[in-house]
């Protein structure tokens, strides 16, 4: 486990964090998100309606849409959130925990909406237990692509990789 945490401290350092740029109204932000169809079974319908509303809005928006995305899978990125997504959470002990499904769970929790994410942050006893939802995380490229039909190229001021929140793991890295 110790090799993991220094290949994780190895990679904040890298990649260091700087402010988020410009980012969306948090109402548009989340309106957006609201339009996530969770009647569906298939994750591309899911997001289908969100990606239509996104593409509608200038190429700026998207960006500060992804930026804001960005932003909040950030905050999201503390070891007691890790401790928290169910059966391959963080622990010292456990070699099973995976910083791509860590993602990918924090996806989830910003995907179910504004009240949800808000509880989350607050207590991330309450983060949403093995689930994940990858396919946020292609919004802002599918709705740019609609859009301008090219493909989205946009780093954002803050990144939303595992353990880039220093802060968030400041006990463990």
């Amino acid at each position: 486990m110790q090799k993991k945490i220094e290949k994780a401290d190895a990679y904040a350092r890298r990649n260091t964090i700087s402010n988020p740029k410009k980012m969306m109204d948090d109402q548009v932000f989340w309106g957006i998100i609201s339009l996530l169809d969770w009647s569906k079974e298939d994750e591309e319908a899911i997001v289908e309606a969100a990606i239509k509303e996104l593409s509608t809005l200038t190429v700026w928006q998207i960006r500060h849409f992804e930026e804001t995305l960005s932003y909040k899978l950030f905050l999201l990125d503390t070891e007691e959130h890790a401790k928290e997504i169910g059966e391959y959470c963080f622990s010292l002990q456990d070699q099973h925990f995976s910083p791509d499904l860590f993602l990918y769970a924090r996806c989830a929790a910003v995907a179910r909406g504004k009240e949800v994410f808000e509880d989350v942050l607050s207590n991330p006893s309450k983060m949403l237990k093995d689930t994940e939802f990858e396919i946020l995380l292609s919004l802002s490229s599918e709705a740019y692509y609609l859009k301008m039909d090219k493909e989205f190229e946009y780093e954002s001021g803050c990144s939303y990789e595992t353990f880039s929140n220093k802060e968030g793991w400041s006990n463990t890295l």
